[in-house]
């Protein structure tokens, strides 16, 4: 694995704006964005959900080959790369993206030796407001205090934003410790959770969630967690929010 030069950028939709509400998709794809019966299936779900945004992680990308993502404007956040494959964290999004930040963690995961990105993105929302969106995929295999560290740091860069906010991603919550340390970060933030019903559905290890979506400045006007197995052994939040 090779250590990412670039990450990708797609920008279609810069004259756009956002809608008073939105629909986002929140899924650990586990690199299955090159299997044609997940295209299809993705394709389904942003046209039944009217999806606005899509925040996914471990996406794979073909080097020469830009993604099948039709419709959309996105970025793609690498952590590691072949010669052939691209890998990492992707934001995709039907308005303008006024900014953008690519973090990638200063810590590697033991088993791979990669690192793990995160991806900033910036919003215009109604009455000149601002949205910021953060697509994460923590680290892994790595300490409770380099895990803390992680988060630190990408709070860091977050706090100075005073607006909207959605972060969201598959946090690699699976003990206690990490737990304490995701909801302190959370709460350095002043971030709400989005609340599921269903959350039997959400990925669990040693029964603790690993995906969140968590937000402020927003409504969230309905949240649900959708079962596909077939696809990845993790299940897409989606959330409908509106702008106050």
């Amino acid at each position: 694995m090779l250590k990412p030069s670039k990450s990708i950028k797609i920008l279609k939709h810069q004259s756009s704006t956002c809608r008073d509400n939105f629909n986002l998709i929140c899924w650990n794809i586990e690199k299955l964005s090159l299997s044609e019966k997940f295209k299809k299936y993705l394709q389904e779900l942003i046209v039944k959900e009217k999806l606005d945004f899509l925040l996914l992680q471990e996406v794979k990308k073909e080097t020469q080959e830009d993604m099948d993502l039709e419709g959309f404007s996105y970025i793609l956040s690498l952590n590691m790369q072949t010669k052939k494959y691209l890998y990492g964290v992707l934001s995709a999004f039907k308005i303008s993206c006024i900014n953008e930040k690519k973090l990638l963690t200063s810590s590697k995961e033991l088993s791979l030796l990669t690192h793990k990105s995160s991806l900033f993105t910036l919003h215009n929302i109604k009455n000149n407001q601002e949205l910021l969106v953060v697509n994460i995929h923590a680290i892994n295999f790595v300490t409770s205090k380099s895990f803390r560290k992680e988060l630190d740091y990408i709070q860091s860069q977050i706090s100075p934003f005073k607006g909207a906010l959605i972060v969201a991603g598959d946090f690699n919550a699976w003990s206690k410790k990490r737990v304490e340390i995701l909801r302190d970060f959370a709460q350095s933030l002043n971030l709400a959770k989005v609340n599921l019903k269903d959350e039997k559905n959400i990925k669990k290890v040693f029964n603790k969630t690993l995906d969140f979506v968590f937000y402020r400045g927003l409504e969230v006007k309905s949240a649900k967690v959708i079962n596909c197995d077939a696809f990845s052994d993790h299940n897409p939040i989606i959330v409908k929010f509106a702008v106050p």
